[in-house]
């Protein structure tokens, strides 16, 4: 039995752990294909806003994935053939696929994000808020939060990144020169009603502007200022929404799986969709393929949406994945999944935070 895991990533360390804490036959093949040499701890990114710690990443060949790892990058996949393409033409054979691939911000969708608008899911974004403090000036300045997509990466990073600001204003006793403005195209996006109330209280204490159910259609830019096109989403609006004029953007892209991915397996949203019991790919009619973490849509009939797009979540589904093809191979009836669930501290600034943690084992 040939298993093939593409990412060794949260999902792909997951699938890993379990597949090595089980009794497999003798001719089973275990390949973990990431270009990677680290697993950068994306959770940890904020912490260079004013230099309080370094972000964290992990040696792959300390991981999980380590015995199983194949320093290469996939290209595409023959689902029919059963067969991964690498860049530089070596083909590699599968009889289990697992997509652990996660997830690339694409701002293709909203014109003029990518030119005038900081991307929040990836690496650096700290410097441009750095140098936007640096360079404040006289008079009152606009920084805009804005998520242009949901399901994304890190539910609470827009807000902890809002909080953050907000801190910094304060410390250096400009934030009434400072205003702060989150844009969300649902009505909250994550950890039901006792995490908005959290939240929005937090930001309504803190003087923190929380626009709801806009969605963020273009942006252009006036020399330094940023003008974003806004449309609401509310039920029964019709019409733009307010735009905002800032002078920093800093934007959730939207997300979507990699080009890896063949388009008959995703959904509208760029995701693909699985069984949230077993995150087997339930569309493109591919045989034998999982997919875990960000780049899937693994949604729960009891309340309609997808399990957020956060690591915790990724490696819990990947370890159910890795006990459900042990158990196959072993002929044993394959477990359902018992873990389902998460927690985290999101930062609300000067060292305290809200901790969020959603569970749907059930």
């Amino acid at each position: 039995m040939r298993i093939v895991i593409i990412g060794a990533g949260w999902g792909g360390q997951g699938v890993c752990k379990a597949l090595a804490a089980a009794s497999l036959p003798a001719d089973t093949s275990i390949t973990c294909i990431d270009a990677a040499d680290h697993l950068s701890i994306g959770a940890t990114w904020q912490f260079e806003l004013e230099g309080r710690a370094a972000p964290v990443s992990l040696p792959l060949a300390d991981s999980c994935a380590a015995p199983y790892l194949k320093r290469a990058a996939a290209s595409t996949i023959d689902y029919e053939a059963k067969t991964v393409a690498l860049e530089g033409g070596e083909v590699v054979g599968y009889d289990r696929l697992v997509l652990a691939c996660g997830a690339v911000s694409d701002p293709s969708s909203v014109p003029g994000l990518a030119e005038h608008a900081i991307d929040l899911s990836a690496k650096g974004f700290a410097a441009p808020v750095e140098a936007f403090f640096e360079g404040l000036g006289a008079g009152k300045k606009t920084v805009h939060v804005a998520v242009a997509k949901a399901p994304y990466k890190c539910p609470p990073l827009p807000f902890e990144v809002a909080f953050l600001v907000d801190a910094m204003a304060r410390r250096r006793g400009v934030r009434d020169r400072v205003e702060i403005v989150v844009t969300y195209p649902v009505p909250w996006p994550f950890g039901g009603p006792k995490a908005k109330q959290a939240f929005a209280a937090a930001m309504d204490e803190k003087g923190i502007a929380y626009r709801p159910n806009t969605k963020l259609v273009s942006v252009a830019a006036d020399g330094a200022r940023k003008t974003t096109t806004l449309a609401s989403t509310a039920e029964g609006a019709e019409g733009p929404a307010d735009g905002v004029t800032s002078d920093l953007l800093l934007a959730v892209y939207p997300h979507r799986a990699p080009d890896l991915v063949a388009p008959a397996l995703l959904n509208a949203k760029g995701s693909v969709p699985v069984d949230f019991r077993t995150s087997r790919v339930t569309k493109g009619g591919v045989a034998d393929v999982f997919c875990v973490g960000d780049a899937c849509a693994a949604v729960l009939p009891s309340v309609g949406s997808p399990i957020p797009k956060a690591g915790e979540f990724a490696y819990k589904a990947g370890v159910a994945v890795g006990e459900l093809l042990a158990a196959e191979l072993g002929g044993a009836e394959a477990p359902l999944p018992t873990a389902r669930s998460a927690q985290c501290v999101a930062e609300s600034g000067d060292g305290e935070g809200i901790v969020v943690g959603p569970n749907f084992d059930a």
